[in-house]
């Protein structure tokens, strides 16, 4: 089985991966699945800071949606 840190550091490198081709939709998503599986695993720091990455990603995305 998969530890849990590797699990979070996954998801971590999948938002990066997609912020970074601008796909800011696919790294909320991603962000998204990292808050489930945190809370599921009961690691409140960790949805806190999925959820610190949630928000600036959410702001993102209306800001470059607005330049439009």
């Amino acid at each position: 089985m998969t530890s849990k840190g590797k699990q979070y550091s996954t998801i971590v490198r999948r938002a990066g991966l997609a912020w970074g081709k601008g796909d800011l939709q696919k790294a909320i998503a991603v962000v998204q699945e990292g808050i489930a599986l945190a809370t599921e695993n009961g690691d409140s720091e960790v949805v806190r800071v999925f959820q610190r990455d949630l928000e600036s990603y959410q702001r993102a995305a209306v800001g470059e949606e607005l330049d439009l």
